[in-house]
């Protein structure tokens, strides 16, 4: 019974360990959405014992971002690679040297967008967020609005009157359902049996 039971330990051990290092956190740069859907990362980490830094240079308008790997620079063309990951998990994706913050990934990929306006003389800045989708994690990125979204669809029209009935503007098409947690419009395709 003694050889049993430490056989069981032994094994929930050496479960813990494997399921540890299965969903280590990485960080880590795309060269192509293949890359992304492999886990093939270039100048990647393990975020447990390694740092790197991911730079945009968004500030100085380059159209490459700089990666920090083992104490050396590397310039990477936006337009180049894919996106990368962070050691939060969170996931960057590139367009025409844009960058796009990944919020969801279901049916629609659906991406967030900050930019900070001016108040105009008085001072005082308003941060103002942008909704972007692609259908999928390798199709182009377009504004998430009800006519870009229909048109993602172009020949289903019982779920263009769907989508017109159930969102009456662009800003509920970025409302997000916490009790399912994704975005809403993830949601309803879903439960319109879109794939």
């Amino acid at each position: 019974m003694k050889n049993l039971v430490k056989k069981v330990v032994m094994i929930a051990g050496i479960a813990i360990i494997s399921a540890g290092s299965l969903f280590a956190q990485k960080s880590g740069v795309f060269k192509s959405f293949a890359d992304f859907t492999s886990g093939k990362m270039e100048y990647g980490i393990d975020c447990a014992t390694e740092k790197h830094k991911i730079r945009l240079n968004e500030f100085l308008g380059k159209d490459f971002i700089t990666v920090v790997h083992e104490g050396k620079p590397y310039n990477l063309k936006k337009n180049e690679i894919w996106g990368y990951q962070l050691c939060d998990d969170k996931i960057v994706r590139f367009q025409d040297n844009e960058h796009y913050p990944v919020a969801d990934k279901g049916i629609l990929w659906i991406y967030t967008k900050q930019t900070v306006k001016g108040a105009g003389y008085r001072g005082g800045t308003k941060t103002i967020t942008t909704y972007y989708f692609s259908k999928g994690g390798d199709n182009g990125i377009l504004e998430l609005t009800p006519l870009n979204l229909k048109a993602s669809f172009p020949d289903n029209h019982v779920l263009h009157d769907a989508i017109d009935a159930q969102f009456k503007s662009s800003s509920s098409l970025s409302e997000y359902d916490k009790f399912h947690k994704q975005y809403k419009i993830n949601h309803f395709l879903e439960s319109q049996g879109i794939k």
